[in-house]
Formats: C-alpha cells, sequence, structure tokens
C-alpha cells in the first residue's frame, strides 16, 4: 500500500466515524434534571396554565444530543364545572416573531434555520441552547453532572477487515463511496429513532381538560430567541379564549449568542 492509497483509507474511516459521533442521535438515558418551581404561569377566571420547562439542546432533561428545537412542558389546569378545550399554542420570539409547533424533526430542524436566518439579518447570531442560564435560576433546576451516550463501533465492525487486505490497497480509491453510504445510513437510522421519539412525546392539539381535571403538554418547537410570551387559546361552551404566560424574565437570553446578550 503506497503512501496515498493509506491518506485515502484514513479519510474514509475518518468520514464514517464523523458520521457516528455528529448529527442528532438519542441518548441511552435522558439527561436527569429536577424542577424546585415552574418557569412561568398565567390564570384567567377559567384556567392556570403553567410553563414547568423547556428542554433545550443538551440542557436539563435533554434526551437527544445536538437537538436543534426547543421542547415546552407545560401543565393545563381546568378549576371550573365543565370541560375546555386546548385548540393551540405559540411562541412568540425578541423580534415579535409567531412561532407554531411543528410534528417531526425534519420540519423544526427547518424552522430553527429559518429562525436563525431571520436574526442573523437583525445582527443577532443564534445559538441554541446558550443562555439557559437564566432558565436554570427561574425553575431552580438541579442536575445531575454529565451522562451517558451510545458509543459507536462503526469503524472497528467496518474496517477491521477491508483496511487490511490486499484487496484494500489496490482498491483504495472506492473506499470512499462505502464510507459515506455507511455514513448515510447512520445518520438516517438515527434521525429515524429521534424523530419516532418526537413523535411519541409530543401532544397533539386540540385536546381536551375535563372539569376539575389537568392535562400535561409536551410541545415542539424550533428555535424561538428569548421568547416573551407562549399563548394558548382555548374554548369553552362561552367561545374562544387566549391566556398568555410571560416568559419573558425566566427565558430571557435563550438561544442568543453570548456577544448580543
Amino acid at each position: 500500500m503506497n503512501r496515498n492509497q493509506r491518506w485515502i483509507i484514513l479519510a474514509a474511516m475518518t468520514l464514517v466515524f464523523a458520521a457516528g459521533c455528529g448529527g442528532t442521535k438519542v441518548l441511552k438515558e435522558p439527561q436527569p434534571m429536577i424542577t424546585t418551581q415552574p418557569l412561568a404561569a398565567a390564570s384567567d377566571q377559567r384556567v392556570i396554565a403553567t410553563l414547568d420547562w423547556v428542554i433545550v439542546r443538551d440542557g436539563p432533561g435533554t434526551w437527544a444530543k445536538n437537538a436543534d428545537w426547543d421542547e415546552y412542558l407545560l401543565r393545563i389546569s381546568n378549576p371550573s364545572d365543565q370541560p375546555i378545550q386546548v385548540t393551540s399554542m405559540t411562541v412568540i420570539d425578541s423580534l415579535n416573531t409567531r412561532v407554531e409547533p411543528q410534528p417531526g424533526r425534519k420540519q423544526l430542524v427547518k424552522g430553527s434555520k429559518q429562525s436563525a436566518r431571520r436574526y442573523k439579518k437583525s445582527g443577532i447570531k443564534v445559538k441554541a441552547g446558550r443562555g439557559a442560564g437564566t432558565m436554570l435560576v427561574a425553575g431552580a433546576a438541579v442536575t445531575a453532572v454529565g451522562y451517558g451516550a451510545a458509543a459507536v463501533s462503526v469503524v472497528g465492525a467496518g474496517y477491521g477487515t477491508a483496511a487490511g487486505g490486499a484487496g484494500a490497497a489496490a482498491g483504495g480509491l472506492l473506499l470512499l463511496g462505502p464510507a459515506l453510504a455507511v455514513g448515510g445510513i447512520v445518520r438516517g437510522v438515527r434521525n429515524s429513532a429521534v424523530n419516532n421519539q418526537i413523535e411519541q412525546r409530543q401532544k397533539i392539539l386540540p385536546l381536551e381538560v375535563p372539569a376539575s381535571g389537568e392535562i400535561a403538554l409536551d410541545v415542539f418547537f424550533p428555535l424561538a430567541p428569548s421568547p416573551g410570551a407562549v399563548e394558548l387559546a382555548y374554548s369553552d361552551t362561552s367561545g374562544e379564549h387566549i391566556i398568555v404566560i410571560d416568559t419573558s424574565a425566566a427565558l430571557n437570553g435563550l438561544h442568543i449568542d453570548a456577544q448580543h446578550e
């Protein structure tokens, strides 16, 4: 095997290793999280809406590495003697843009990229997960240090024999194709696993809240930097209503790069 062929094989193996280590993937165990108080809440004559937490990229409660979206965890209480129906939920970011929930990984990532471009035009850099310290204080969150992630053994399994034989030396140029293919398969499997988790966790509106009852909402949004409010629409026998949770303090600076905080 000559020097050029060795470099080609090394490059191919690096591609596979990068594919296995990068991107979004489901963790073996979610990062532990305990919150001692909600981030924010709002109420009217009919409903109490509480924002317990927002799971952000690699933050407390996360179950996916390198997530480019936010997961809002809420409770909706209905103390009245009549059922209500929560019909929609919207997050309003610091540019006063209304951000709607999305059903899957692909739509969430696309929406987050659109948010980043929108903020870039205003001279603000968006960085997923940055500025979450304010939320940690507001929710008095306690997290365990560190968490485990599954190791990937694509390189060892795929190249133990291929790189050592005469066929590999003679056909080194062909290894780039299989390397890229394996990388694509790894990403595809991981993306599918992440999307399945999102679909299983997410509550799809509308949802009914029974009389004197409470429901938990788990809703996924593209990145909404430094959001000022969460808006919930609901209906009962008297018509349509809106309740707004002020998040300007608890989520101040979220996803905004440090130089712009």
